[in-house]
């Protein structure tokens, strides 16, 4: 099944757990609220904070721990009814009332039920004066449980107990009677793809009177005329009157019902109006303080001024008892009081001994010090809960001044952190929620653009001062400076032609170094052709051998009658192979010693075969064992010989490790591959390894272990000049068990060069 795309985002409004809550206050008091919000995944002030929404894994939990806990099946559905009471509403009740009767609730309730839930859509549409159809449509398949929609029976039955029974606060449970019917034709539990309720209620009073009413005058019409021609006119005036004042009693009876009901509902719409209004006061004066704040504390500019000032404007403009503003004192490394209100004396010497170092090693955890520290608001609405949270010295301190709910948030400009803005509650109002933080956070923030423009100013100003005092000593020293110019005008022509004579001498030394370095690399060359001489007669030795094999085998066929045409043909082929190959290997280290005139794309691959064939039966011929490995094809741009040259300079200094070590099993690794976008050859053997000490001199220049009279010591050098100066790449060496690594990595050619044919 395809995993669901709404589980793990907000759905449902705190309001929806906050009736199951009040309902559980209300009834199950043995039931722990605090262990079924942590089981959940709640928090309390997010429950209390209307403006909070949960998941549907969240109220999951919530329903599945509180049937564990309450092992009533039905709490569904009770909560339900509950919703309706007037500790779960309030002011939303009162608007609801003042609709007149159920079935304009249900009119409305398609845009109601958008500010409780998410997850499903609503549709009502009136059958009759005293029902309804409410069809529910989920927003997405399997996303809603059995239980939820228990949960909507229990609110549509309470919808229409509250018009029908005006109850103060619902007797919520299998006590009510009369309870409106509800069906349910279809239901997605049921396989169906929508939740179709249809909800029928008694008829209110005013309803049957009015219908009575209008029943009456037809009635009563006919009866009078029915009565005046039986009785032929005697005693009709008396009949017309009594049917006349009949009607108009039913009709009275009507009105006076319907006016009252009319007036009950003028009364609960006042009564959501001033409850509105109070929001309404409320959300004024905090956008009040949000606008003073930012429009006032931009003309500060000194720092206990602007502190002041907030402070000020926290106590007109919020409901909060008390606030306090704390600044980091960077001399002493700790939180400092530098503002407040709505604290008396002895209160504000409690905070002022409040030791609050911002050292780890000092006293301890604290909630203030973790506020600034993380930069995160914490708020909490319960001391004795948060105990560990608010630290030992802030939680005496909170004692004893009889704080009972407080906020605390970092003042932070530019990502640092300046200090820590709090607002507490001694009297117990209204639990502290995520509006107040979002709040104060606002206020914290302009706090703290204010402090960085204090800083700034005050910073202008010595700057001024300073720039002052600095100007006028410039002015002094300028006339001194003026007269030095001169001097130093002719100073400096002297400095140039130096400088001119150096430049030429620099270029002249650059220009011999590049002469040193091709006389050093024509060295290597020359150190080269000995080894090449020495592979030369390994290589042509077996060649040698085997045509001086199909030579002596001439005569002897001869003499036995054998030399035919056709014998003769086939040794002149064998013949001709041999000096084939031989001519191929005279090709080879003809090339080899062949300057490259310009730098060239090739492939490393078959550079390293070539290079291994030149050596190939002299390394046979000492027991050495070459394995050469290749992946990919990597390509790179460079002077192939010269890169050749350096290959034949690791693979002699490994010969040489071999032979000066008398290593019995000689082996060497070749290794040519591609790795993130670079081009690598590495080259290990198993000659022990290159010491410690020397690892880093190795490709000094004229460094060698083997003395003057058997190596240069240029061999290492000169490969490192041409992989990394004419390539340019990187070379390196390491030590692995049982020898040494070289390395060879330069930068790959994004496009690939086609093999010949």
């Amino acid at each position: 099944m395809e995993p669901s795309r709404l589980r793990d985002m907000p759905l449902y409004n705190s309001r929806i757990i906050n009736s199951f809550i009040l309902l559980v206050k209300h009834k199950y008091s043995h039931v722990d609220i605090n262990e079924l919000l942590e089981y959940a995944g709640m928090k309390d002030y997010e429950v209390a904070d209307q403006a909070h929404w949960f998941r549907q894994d969240q109220v999951d939990r919530f329903y599945e721990r509180l049937l564990q806990m309450t092992g009533n099946p039905k709490i569904a559905r009770e909560a339900g009814r509950y919703a309706a009471s007037p500790d779960v509403l309030g002011a939303m009740r009162q608007y609801i009332l003042g609709l007149v009767d159920a079935s304009s609730t249900f009119d409305i309730i398609s845009k109601a039920t958008a500010n409780f839930t998410r997850s499903t859509t609503y549709h009502s549409r009136r059958l009759a004066s005293n029902m309804v159809e409410i069809t529910v449509t989920p927003a997405e398949p399997g996303l809603e449980k059995l239980y939820q929609c228990e949960n909507r029976i229990g609110f549509f039955e309470a919808i229409v107990l509250m018009f029908n029974h005006k109850l103060t606060d619902l007797q919520y449970f299998p006590e009510i009677r009369h309870l409106p019917t509800i069906q349910q034709p279809e239901c997605v539990f049921r396989g169906d793809p929508v939740c179709r309720y249809i909800v029928t209620w008694e008829k209110s009073v005013f309803t049957y009177l009015k219908k009575a009413r209008n029943l009456l005058a037809p009635v009563l019409v006919a009866a009078n005329l029915l009565l005046l021609f039986s009785l032929q006119g005697e005693g009709g005036l008396q009949i017309l009157l009594g049917s006349l004042c009949l009607f108009l009693l039913v009709s009275l009876a009507a009105e006076t019902s319907e006016k009252r009901a009319v007036k009950e509902g003028l009364s609960s719409t006042n009564q959501s109006i001033e409850s509105l209004l109070e929001q309404i006061d409320l959300n004024y004066n905090n956008a009040m303080l949000t606008h003073e704040i930012g429009q006032r504390l931009g003309n500060f500019t000194r720092l206990e001024e602007m502190l002041m000032d907030v402070a000020d404007i926290m106590q007109r403009r919020l409901e909060y008892d008390r606030g306090a503003i704390f600044l980091v004192n960077g001399d002493e490394g700790r939180l400092q009081l530098r503002a407040s209100y709505g604290y008396g004396a002895g209160e504000l010497a409690c905070l002022n001994g409040l030791d609050l170092p911002l050292d780890p090693n000092g006293a301890g955890k604290d909630v203030y010090v973790a506020c600034l520290k993380e930069q995160r608001p914490f708020l909490v609405n319960d001391l004795e809960l948060e105990k560990e949270t608010l630290g030992r010295r802030t939680l005496a301190c909170a004692l004893k001044n009889g704080t009972r709910a407080f906020i605390c948030c970092p003042v932070v400009s530019d990502g640092t952190s300046l200090g820590v803005l709090t607002a507490e509650n001694v009297k117990a109002k209204r639990p502290l929620v995520e509006r107040d933080v979002s709040l104060l956070m606002g206020t914290a923030s302009i706090i703290g653009i204010s402090y960085r423009n204090c800083e700034l100013i005050g910073a202008l100003e010595q700057a001024k001062q300073e720039l002052e005092e600095r100007v006028e000593q410039r002015t002094a020293d300028l006339e001194q400076s003026r007269r030095k110019i001169e001097l130093q005008h002719e100073e400096l022509t002297r400095t140039l032609f130096e400088l001119e004579e150096e430049t030429a001498q620099r270029l002249q030394a650059l220009e011999q170094l590049g002469e040193k370095e091709r006389m050093l690399l024509q060295q290597n060359r020359l150190a080269a052709l000995g080894e090449m001489i020495s592979n030369i007669a390994h290589q042509w030795r077996q060649p040698l051998n085997e045509l001086g094999l199909i030579v002596q085998e001439l005569p002897v066929m001869y003499d036995r009658g054998g030399l035919s045409r056709e014998y003769l043909g086939e040794s002149v082929a064998r013949f001709m192979k041999v000096l084939t190959h031989t001519s191929r290997t005279i090709d080879d280290f003809r090339n080899f010693f062949k300057p490259d005139k310009e730098a060239v794309s090739f492939r490393v691959a078959e550079v390293v075969q070539k290079t291994l064939s030149l050596v190939q039966e002299s390394f046979r011929h000492l027991q050495i064992a070459v394995d050469l490995q290749i992946k990919g094809d990597p390509v790179i741009t460079g002077h192939p010989n010269e890169f050749s040259q350096a290959i034949l300079n690791i693979l002699f200094n490994a010969r040489d490790a071999f032979l000066d070590r008398r290593i019995e099993r000689r082996e060497i690794r070749v290794a040519v591959f591609e790795e993130q976008g670079r081009s690598v050859v590495t080259v290990r053997d198993n000659a022990g390894g290159i010491p410690e000490g020397i690892l880093e001199k190795i490709f000094a220049p004229y460094f060698t272990t083997r003395g003057p009279e058997r190596g240069t010591g240029i061999g290492l050098y000169m490969s490192k000049m041409i992989i990394e100066k004419n390539i340019p790449g990187r070379l390196t060496a390491r030590n692995v068990a049982g020898g040494a690594e070289f390395r060879i990595e330069a930068p790959g050619k994004a496009r690939r060069v086609e093999r010949p044919d």
